[in-house]
């Protein structure tokens, strides 16, 4: 016959076993539940790398139709998404920013493009492209004065992203976020690329 002892012994063995085994069960849960934000992140992260690869097409095909004989480089991570060269100057540092559109019920274009504040006075250039329902390509062309000028209206939230809300109302670009700022004068501004070139 066994003592109190054994029986306190075998009782908390018993339970001991329960925890285990809902531990890993847990265990198990969470690799799943890792393996599979694994795979949405991967399939997010291929989809946006195509989003900015045939963005990155669209504005090269855009600007050898206007201005003829350029050559590209596709850039990285440290200098930005591209690069552009006339032969005699380059624009290194160009930042693209992508977008689909978000206020379907609206019926207009609109983007939420993030831009971190220390990126800011780090590109001679910025791209806002944001696709419609149609998946047009609308493209705001920016230098970085025209970036400082519109961030004056705009402040940094708690960790240091500047927020734009870019939305086509009646045929003018609005940005909303804060106020509403006029940022029309951005739209399809490929002039300002000769311009850059121009200066460099």
């Amino acid at each position: 016959m066994q003592n109190e002892f054994e029986l306190k012994v075998l009782s908390l063995i018993g339970t001991l076993k329960n925890e285990i085994d809902a531990l890993k069960l847990e265990v198990a849960q969470l690799k799943e539940q890792k393996e599979v934000s694994t795979q949405t992140m991967s399939s997010a992260s291929d989809s946006e790398r195509m989003s900015i690869n045939s963005v990155r097409d669209y504005i090269k095909d855009t600007l050898v139709n206007r201005y003829g004989n350029l050559t590209f480089t596709n850039g990285n991570r440290s200098i930005g998404k591209l690069t552009i060269s006339n032969g005699r100057s380059m624009i290194e540092r160009i930042m693209i920013r992508v977008s689909k559109s978000f206020r379907e019920k609206e019926g207009y274009p609109s983007g939420w493009i993030m831009v971190h504040e220390d990126q800011l006075d780090q590109y001679e250039l910025y791209f806002f492209v944001v696709r419609d329902f149609e998946d047009n390509l609308h493209t705001l062309i920016m230098s970085q004065d025209d970036i400082n000028d519109w961030i004056r209206h705009k402040s940094p939230d708690s960790n240091g992203n500047y927020h734009f809300y870019l939305n086509l109302i009646n045929g003018i670009w609005i940005d909303d976020r804060e106020g509403e700022y006029n940022c029309t004068q951005n739209y399809n501004n490929w002039s300002l690329v000769e311009k850059l070139m121009n200066q460099n």
